[in-house]
């Protein structure tokens, strides 16, 4: 129960996000480049897609109900179950990749992209990988490599400036 809850609190999350940037993107340029693709073009492509993926997440959670409640008889819940679908759990990395998203917003500003975004990455995949598989000069080279790579994709692409 207490994953399923934090599962429902991710849709939430992405979903809430997803709508806000949504409507963040009308405000950049709509000027094109040859070709249609403009300076929006691929934030409302991910975070409609984002949306879509949500969606089947909602659609696969709600057909899984719907299947368990043909095949089990009804239980009778007890408080305490009731009690995690409305306060749901939340693991500690889950708090602390949060935490490291606000920092990356607050920081990008002050450092720029490549930086943080460096920082960013290194420090997750150092956090999230597992001891035995933690290494810190492959999260460095991984970090200096994402940060290039989507720097390079928006500016020299996209043509949407990250400073």
């Amino acid at each position: 129960m207490k994953a399923r809850a934090a599962e429902y609190w991710v849709i939430g999350i992405l979903t809430v996000g997803a709508i806000f940037f949504i409507n963040q993107a009308q405000n950049v340029s709509s000027a094109t480049l040859p070709g249609g693709i403009g300076p929006r073009t691929f934030p409302l492509i991910i975070f409609w897609a984002i949306l879509i993926l949500t969606a089947c997440l909602v659609g696969a959670i709600i057909w899984e109900k719907v299947k368990e409640k043909k095949v089990v008889s009804i239980e009778v819940e007890s408080h305490t179950n009731l009690i995690w679908r409305i306060i749901p759990y939340i693991p500690r990395q889950t708090l602390i990749v949060i935490a490291m998203c606000l920092l990356l917003v607050f920081l990008w500003q002050y450092l720029g992209f490549i930086i943080v975004a460096f920082l960013f990455v290194a420090g997750a995949s150092l956090f999230l990988a597992p001891a035995e598989k933690r290494s810190i000069p492959r999260s460095l080279v991984l970090a200096a490599l994402f940060a290039v790579v989507i720097y390079a994709l928006f500016v020299y692409v996209f043509k949407i400036p990250l400073s």
